[in-house]
Parts: structure tokens; C-alpha cells; sequence
């Protein structure tokens, strides 16, 4: 296979291109929408130019282009008073780096158009409607659709099991839901924090969600990691886009600290896969120690412990290079990586954590191949070169040899989807599925080294396992052997989308992480709202409709019940989980056929108790919930390959100072189900569970 070509660069005096496109301003219609696929368009009204930002007279003008990642002005009236709505330019943001919000003179303030999703600079360049005044409002306010607007999809959608209230159904970022009567969906609102990404504001907007900088009640959010006490304020219909405690991993030092441990107890064939790596200013005299027994012409690689975007990072050689007062990381450079058209790269690997007690990680099927801008060289003289040394696009982009990719299938340019990687490694008889398996390997080893510390911050300072996801970003580095090593682990990872070709990657990754993240109508919605919800389901969804309890309002049967996601345990589930954590103390495959079962290993077992015992044996209510949250966030998980639990998970098992009764349960789920493709004898087998529970 030839190797990939480099086209000829064509960018824009900022290093970027620039496109301009148009909205559909439509109308306000009070008409009642029946859940479609297809809608007859609106009425296209006449668009205004956009132009530049400028200022006249002291006033900003709002203005700008637009692409998802760029910034967008689109204009309506409401009320007589002439709204923009504008989507602000988004840095290349990683771990705990922030995006000052264009929101932040503006409180309370929200935008309920479809495209609409962040608020202008200038509080004298646009009108706004209050969330107060909108909640006020009987009508419902006018929104402004996509190019897309014929299209709608379900605005719900259902779990496979009976009883379970609906979730609400993401979109892509240039797709739209169906629209729900106004006295339904005026509780679906998302916190606007300062670094909400464009893409996942023109999701969730597109999806039927109001986005509001400071609202009194909200739904869902997408920003920074918060301190670990922050999140007792998280009420029990929230959920926040991380967990407490992931700084573990996300930072550089910790990382770093967090891995050597596992290295003292499991050795370095198994988690030797990170670089070797000195946390100063501790580690100075080891470092000084090291350092003497290499020669001068051995390089290091120097970065800040927290931070983002190849901020602070040098590559040096001499000792006399290496700075002294203030808080580093000195790791290791890998001098021999592959390199493609004489160019190094690395592989930005999205990895979605959905739960920690059961551990469920999901591996992003596609990704970014990000690629320096000059051709490598080992000579001591380039390393000041960050282009050369650095795969960075935050770094890169800024380069004069840096050439775009507009295409997501042909390898070219220095940014390539991993998809095409792939692709270009398969023309080169490569053994990609060998890689893949490292990859995934070096994941679940890495998430496994901060399991127990997660899990003790998650009891202390989360209400219930609704409350919480979060998106990891993997950078990974792929020597001459094609062995991978781990660089960092991304907390917040980018989703700037400054082309088709990142869209192609993020657009359909964050619907999907929306959509297996399983949000629900508040259980705070007011009786009004309930009791239109149930109307409407009852109205168009006949087959779906379900009994209320008798103390609960109409309507309360198809909103979230956190009930059902609290850490306490009944009786029945108590005695359950102390046998399998407590008296039986390692879980161990025998040989039975297909049946996965956990023996005694170091505990007398009382006599009335059965020395050997299947975990599937008498599911208790508790059980049937966690396999149904994770059947119906597996039904959603387009795009993902969940690596744990899988068939191999049992092997990593001897990695976790204490396994968890629900990782138990889930691992022998995944041993009777988890090769089916098709999850029919799965639902069946957990349906009748769940019909036998919900009786008892």
C-alpha cells in the first residue's frame, strides 16, 4: 500500500478554515407534534449576512462564522425584541484547563433556541428572555431549527424492560428531536459551565434542552472536575460529566504514583507501560542519580503535573536545562517512535466510564491520530523544537507546515481519524487487532489503579449512582515495535471541532455518551408537567403506559426514581453481598461447563450454606436493577466496544485488592450473555426476573 499522501496546505491567515452557512428561523406554531420521523418544513424566512465582530462607539457587535467549533450569531424576535444567539469559539481545552464562558456577565439568563447555545459578550448586543420570565410564559418561546429540520427524531425512547420511565433521546449536534409540548419540556434544562464544549451545547440544545448559565434546578451538565466535597450538592436527579477523584489519573504525578504501586505488587511486565517518570521536586535526587548514570545525549521530556494542551512542555538533554523551583514532571522520551512520512504521532483514545461500583468502561471504536507538523529527528539541536517533537494540535496548528484534514476516510494532512490508521496499518499487513488488545489492556490496567480510590470518594460524597459519568481521553504513543505506551490520561479531553473530519469523530461520540448515560424527566417536575407527560405518553405511546403507585401523582411513573439508584440495600441484598465479598473471599473460574461460580478461599463456610454457589442463583431486586441499568446502557452503545466486563475480564480480577460483589455479578452476566450479539435471551432471561421482583 502507497503511503499516504500530504496534500497541498490551503488555510486561512489564522490557521484554520472558515466556512460560512445559514438557519432556518421558524415559526412559532402552537399545533400539538405527534412523534415523526418526518415533518413537512418550515417556512424559510429571509436570512441576514453575518458579519465579523466589531465595535461602533463603545458597543460590541455580535457576530461571526460558523462552524460547530466557530462562532455563530443567529438572530430572532421574541416579544418584539431582536434575540442573537451566539456560539462562541472553543479552545483546544484538555484536563482542568477552562474556557472563559462569553456567559459570564449574565446571570440566570437562558437561550431556547435550537441552535442557540451560548450567550453574546455584550449585554447591549442582544435581548434575552429570564428564566423567569420564560417559566412565566404560556406560550411556548419561538426556536430556531437546522438545515435539518424535516428530520426529527423520537424525542424518548424505552427501555426493553416494563416499568422503567422513558429516557431522553440525544441527538446529533446537526439533527433534531422531536419537539414535546412546552409544559413538559420546560424542566429540561442544562447548566452552562465555562468550558461546555460547542458540540455538546448543540446537542443537548437540538435534543430539546434549554441551556442556562446559572439555573435554580437543572438536569444535566458538562464542565470541570469538581472537588470531591463539591459533589454532595449534586441532587438526585442530576448528573455531572465526572466522578469524584479522577484527578487520580488525571494528573501527571498522580498518575504516575498511582502506577508505580501497581508496579511494586504486580511487576512490570504488567503495568510497565508508562515511561519512566521522576515527580519533582521529590524525586530530585533520584532523578539527579539516574540521570548520571546516562549519557548527555539521552532526552527528557519536562511538563507541569496539571497541565493541558502541551502548556509548559520541553524536550532537554542537559541537566543544567532542567528548571528548579517549581512543581514538574520529568518523564523518559521515548526516542523510538514509528513514524509515518518520517513524522511522529500519537492516538487520542476516547474512554467512557459509566459506572464505578460495578466497573464498566467502554472504548471509543474511532478516535484521532494526531501528528507533528516538521519530520522527527534524533539530533540533540531539534529538541527545542516543538513541531518536531510535539503532537500536540494545540501546539501544531500554529505551525506553517501544518496541513489540515478535511476528510475523515483518506490519510492525509496531520490530524487522521483512527478508523484510517487502521486502515493504513492493514495496507501494511500490521496485526491491528493485536494492537487493539494492548490498548485496551493498558485502559482497564490504568482505571483498576484508582478503582479503590474512586470508590471510597464516590460512597462519602455521592447521594446515588445516577449522579455521575465521565469521559477520559487516552493519549497513547506506539514506539517502532508498535508497543503502545501511555503519555497521560485527559480528565476533560478536547472536543474542539474546528473541522469536518473532528465532527465526524465527536459529534457522534458525545450523542452516544448522552444517550448511555440514561437521562430522565427531574422527579421534581411539577404535577402539571407530570400529568402532561403522562398524557402524551398515554396519547402515543399507548403500548408503554404503566400504573402509578397509588401514594404518587399521575405522571410520577415515567420520571426518574432514585429509589432505585441509592447505595442502601435491603435485607435480603445485605446477606447476599456479605457472603460473596466477605466469606468468599476471591472469586476464582472453576471448571462447570459455561456456569461461572465463586468458592471459599480462605473462610470456613457455615454449614448452611452451600460450599459452592452460582451468583445468578435468587437475583434480588438490587441485582435485576444494575442489569437492567447496564442492558439498556449497552443498547445504546453505537460506536463503543465495552472492554469491561468481557469475556477476558475474569483475568483482571487478581489486579483488585477486593472484587466487588456487583463486579461479580456482572462478570458471570457477561459469561452467560455477553457473547450473544443479539441480546434477546438476555432481556427475556432478565424479564422474568424482573416481573418475579416486582411482585415479591
Amino acid at each position: 500500500m502507497p503511503k499516504p499522501r500530504m496534500i497541498e496546505k490551503v488555510v486561512t491567515d489564522s490557521g484554520t478554515e472558515c466556512q460560512h452557512s445559514t438557519s432556518i428561523l421558524s415559526d412559532q406554531h402552537t399545533n400539538k407534534v405527534k412523534p415523526a420521523v418526518v415533518k413537512k418544513k418550515l417556512v424559510k424566512k429571509s436570512l441576514r449576512k453575518v458579519h465579523p465582530a466589531h465595535t461602533i462607539n463603545g458597543k460590541s457587535k455580535a457576530s461571526s462564522y460558523d462552524r460547530v467549533s466557530n462562532s455563530t450569531c443567529k438572530k430572532a424576535k421574541i416579544n418584539g425584541k431582536s434575540i442573537y444567539a451566539s456560539i462562541q469559539s472553543e479552545n483546544d481545552c484538555d484536563a482542568s484547563s477552562s474556557v472563559p464562558s462569553l456567559a459570564s456577565n449574565f446571570s440566570g439568563e437562558e437561550l431556547d433556541s435550537s441552535e442557540s447555545v451560548q450567550i453574546p459578550a455584550d449585554d447591549e448586543s442582544c435581548s434575552y428572555i429570564t428564566e423567569e420570565e420564560c417559566d412565566a410564559k404560556e406560550t411556548e418561546p419561538l426556536t430556531v431549527s437546522s438545515d435539518k429540520a424535516d428530520v426529527f427524531q423520537p424525542a424518548l425512547r424505552f427501555s426493553a424492560f416494563s416499568g422503567v420511565p422513558p429516557y431522553l433521546n440525544f441527538c446529533l449536534h446537526d439533527e433534531k428531536v422531536v419537539e414535546l409540548p412546552w409544559i413538559i419540556r420546560r424542566c429540561l434544562k442544562w447548566k452552562l459551565s465555562t468550558i461546555t464544549p460547542v458540540v455538546v451545547r448543540k446537542t443537548v440544545v437540538n435534543s430539546g434542552f434549554r441551556v442556562i448559565k446559572e439555573p435554580k434546578d437543572w438536569i444535566g451538565t458538562w464542565g470541570k472536575h469538581m472537588k470531591s466535597p463539591l459533589f454532595t450538592s449534586i441532587l438526585e436527579h442530576q448528573k455531572v460529566n465526572h466522578f469524584p477523584g479522577t484527578f487520580q489519573i488525571g494528573r501527571k504525578d498522580r498518575l504516575w504514583r498511582n502506577m508505580q504501586k501497581m508496579v511494586a505488587k504486580y511487576g512490570n511486565e504488567e503495568f510497565g507501560f508508562l515511561p519512566q517518570t521522576f515527580v519533582l521536586p521529590h524525586d530530585l535526587r533520584l532523578l539527579r542519580k539516574h540521570w548520571s548514570r546516562r549519557t548527555t545525549d539521552v532526552p527528557w521530556i519536562i511538563k507541569p503535573p496539571a497541565s493541558a494542551r502541551g502548556t509548559g512542555i520541553q524536550v532537554i538533554h542537559e541537566w543544567n536545562q532542567l528548571p528548579r523551583k517549581k512543581p514538574l514532571v520529568v518523564q523518559s522520551y521515548v526516542k523510538n517512535p514509528y513514524l509515518i512520512n518520517g513524522t511522529k504521532f500519537d492516538i487520542r483514545l476516547y474512554v467512557f466510564v459509566t459506572s464505578v461500583n460495578p466497573l464498566r468502561i467502554y472504548l471509543y471504536e474511532n478516535g484521532l491520530v494526531r501528528f507533528a507538523s516538521l519530520t522527527y529527528s534524533t539530533e540533540m539541536n531539534s529538541l527545542d523544537d516543538l513541531y518536531v517533537h510535539l503532537t500536540n494540535y494545540s501546539v501544531n496548528k500554529h505551525c506553517e507546515g501544518y496541513v489540515a484534514n478535511e476528510d475523515a476516510n483518506v490519510c492525509q494532512g496531520h490530524k487522521w481519524t483512527l478508523a484510517s490508521l487502521w486502515t493504513y496499518f492493514l495496507g501494511l499487513g500490521v496485526d491491528v487487532e493485536a494492537i487493539k488488545s494492548s490498548l485496551s489492556d493498558i485502559v482497564i490496567k490504568t482505571l483498576l489503579s484508582v478503582t479503590p480510590a474512586l470508590n471510597e470518594m464516590l460512597k462519602n460524597n455521592v447521594a446515588n449512582r445516577y449522579s455521575c459519568f465521565e469521559l477520559f481521553g487516552f493519549d497513547i504513543l506506539l514506539d517502532s515495535d508498535l508497543k503502545p505506551w501511555l503519555l497521560e490520561v485527559n480528565i476533560s479531553p478536547s472536543l474542539h471541532s474546528t473541522s469536518s473530519l473532528d465532527l465526524s469523530v465527536k459529534g457522534p461520540l458525545i450523542k452516544n455518551v448522552l444517550n448511555m448515560a440514561r437521562f430522565q424527566f427531574p422527579n421534581n417536575a411539577s404535577s402539571l408537567s407530570k400529568e402532561h407527560l403522562a398524557n402524551y405518553i398515554s396519547t402515543y405511546f399507548k403500548e408503554r403506559v404503566c400504573e402509578k403507585s397509588s401514594e404518587s401523582d399521575e405522571g410520577s411513573q415515567y420520571c426518574h426514581d432514585p429509589s432505585c439508584s441509592r447505595f442502601d440495600l435491603s435485607e435480603e441484598a445485605t446477606k447476599k453481598h456479605e457472603f460473596y465479598e466477605n466469606i468468599v473471599q476471591r472469586a476464582v473460574s472453576v471448571p462447570s461447563g459455561s456456569c461461572w461460580t465463586v468458592q471459599n478461599q480462605g473462610h470456613k463456610v457455615p454449614t448452611d450454606i452451600v460450599e459452592e454457589t452460582n451468583i445468578l442463583d435468587g437475583l434480588t431486586r438490587d441485582d435485576v436493577q444494575h442489569l437492567i441499568e447496564t442492558e439498556d446502557e449497552l443498547s445504546q452503545s453505537t460506536g463503543f466496544t465495552r472492554v469491561f466486563p468481557s469475556v477476558n475480564s475474569e483475568r483482571y480480577f487478581r489486579f483488585m485488592d477486593k472484587i466487588s460483589y456487583y463486579d461479580m455479578l456482572l462478570n458471570e452476566w457477561q459469561k452467560k450473555f455477553g457473547c450473544l450479539g443479539d441480546r434477546t435471551l438476555a432481556i427475556d432471561y432478565l424479564k422474568s426476573h424482573h416481573e418475579t421482583t416486582k411482585l415479591s
